[in-house]
């Protein structure tokens, strides 16, 4: 019975052993699962600290790209018209009218109510009519488009000449019926968000500057400039109702061909004198003096093409002036633009070697009496020896100045009115010369600038303007 008694005990002390370890089982399952939902939120907020530590590190490039867009925003939105220039509008449409020559017939403001927008951007549209030859009307819409301000060409219509009746012909083409939609912005810096402010922007500006004014120089509108009628036909003028008419309202077929033959014959010494001053053949006096009339030469060109093209009115000599003389024209112009890097005289001032020669051709010069020459050949370069105090070519260019100085003087020595009577030599005393109609003794003063040195009995020596010269009898 005791056996009996002792066995039950042991059993109820491991059944309650048992329970025990199933529920220290279970307080471990339970702990671990507790342990693991915090190691997942340790976890998400390591990865919500990363994001915003890797936020943080954009902050300062961040900081940068808004300072120079702020600061660049003037440069970007000065396309843009502001309400004062969208009144001065129609005067710069008048502007236009005249040096294109078309007539206007109406301006209208699409907009009923402009400047309510609420954003950065009001839109702002015009209709405008006019009467324009197909030329002219081109040459309008490039100068719109061209405009410092933005404005945009966003539609037009046409109304070829001849259909509607009024007045037909223009300087001898047809004048058709245009009307144009242009659009335009103006910029409301009210209108957007509030801006955020900045730490230390001011000192963060200034160590940009140099960025913010690169960034502004790479703000470009590109251009294209109407280059006229190049010997092209009026596309909106069936060529079969002209027959055979020549349009010679104007020139002859003969004045004509002479204009054309001109300025190809001016274009082949132009491109004849550029090839000749990149040779390498010519002297550097050379060079620049041909330099200097081969740009001089051009802009006359430039400034009588335009109109002179404008009185072709022969179809076959148009199509020469645009293929022998438009395009070589701009040809040359490209040319010249695109020099080599060493013509493009980075350098303002000559090099060494160039100014001495300068130095010793101006002596020859002037030792030889080409005072003429002197002069020319200082001024073809004189913008070139303005070296200053500090350069190592600074004694030179003084050489040269003052040789310059000799050459003028004495060129202006020799222009004075000076009319030499006869001298009275005197071994004793001073002797004196019949000057002008009055005697001046040696070392009278006959003007403020020129004094009497010496008298000889076939020379008079002067001292002008601290130069001595000599008139001969």
């Amino acid at each position: 019975m005791s056996n009996w008694s002792q066995k039950k005990l042991l059993m109820t002390i491991c059944g309650g052993a048992g329970v025990l370890c199933a529920a220290a089982a279970g307080g471990v399952y339970y702990t671990q699962g507790l342990i693991d939902e915090v190691a997942a939120q340790i976890a998400t907020q390591e990865q919500a600290v990363a994001a915003a530590d890797a936020k943080i590190a954009k902050i300062p490039n961040l900081e940068k790209d808004v300072i120079i867009l702020r600061e660049n925003l003037d440069e970007y939105v000065k396309i843009l018209p502001d309400n004062k220039e969208l009144t001065e509008f129609t005067r710069t449409l008048n502007k236009f009218e005249r040096q294109t020559g078309i007539l206007s017939t109406g301006l209208t403001n699409k907009n009923v109510r402009p400047g309510k927008t609420k954003g950065n951007f009001t839109p702002i549209e015009f209709t405008y009519d006019m009467t324009a030859t197909l030329w002219q009307a081109l040459k309008f819409i490039n100068l719109i488009e061209n405009y410092e301000r933005f404005v945009s060409i966003t539609d037009f219509s046409i109304v070829p000449g001849g259909q509607r009746g009024g007045e037909q012909q223009r300087d001898g083409d047809a004048v058709h019926t245009v009307k144009l939609t242009m659009q335009t912005y103006t910029y409301n810096k009210a209108g957007g968000a509030k801006e955020v402010t900045i730490p230390h922007y001011a000192d963060r500006k200034e160590e940009l500057r140099e960025e913010i004014w690169n960034r502004m120089q790479a703000i470009r509108i590109d251009r294209y400039e109407h280059k006229g009628v190049q010997g092209r036909r009026d596309i909106l003028v069936d060529p079969r109702e002209r027959g055979g008419d020549l349009r010679l309202d104007g020139l002859s077929q003969a004045d004509q061909r002479a204009i054309l033959d001109k300025y190809v014959d001016e274009l082949k010494q132009l491109a004849e004198m550029l090839k000749h001053i990149r040779s390498g053949e010519a002297t550097m006096f050379e060079q620049y003096t041909l330099d200097k009339r081969f740009r001089a030469e051009l802009a006359t060109m430039l400034a009588g093409i335009e109109g002179d093209g404008a009185r072709l009115s022969y179809g076959p000599v148009k199509l020469r002036w645009a293929n022998e003389v438009i395009g070589p024209l701009d040809q040359l112009q490209q040319q010249l633009d695109n020099q080599p890097v060493d013509e493009q005289r980075q350098d303002p001032y000559l090099p060494a070697a160039d100014l001495a020669q300068l130095v010793s051709d101006l002596e020859s010069d002037c030792n030889g009496g080409m005072l003429e020459q002197a002069r020319e050949r200082f001024e073809a370069v004189a913008e070139r020896v303005q070296v200053p105090t500090g350069d190592e070519r600074y004694d030179l260019a003084v050489q040269a100045r003052s040789w310059m100085v000799k050459a003028t003087t004495a060129l202006d020595f020799k222009g004075l009115d000076l009319r030499l009577q006869g001298v009275i030599v005197n071994e004793i005393g001073r002797s004196g010369v019949l000057l002008n109609g009055e005697v001046f003794e040696e070392g009278d003063f006959v003007s403020d600038e020129l004094l009497v040195k010496a008298v000889e009995e076939e020379q008079v020596w002067f001292v002008f303007r601290g130069l001595t010269l000599v008139r001969t009898m």
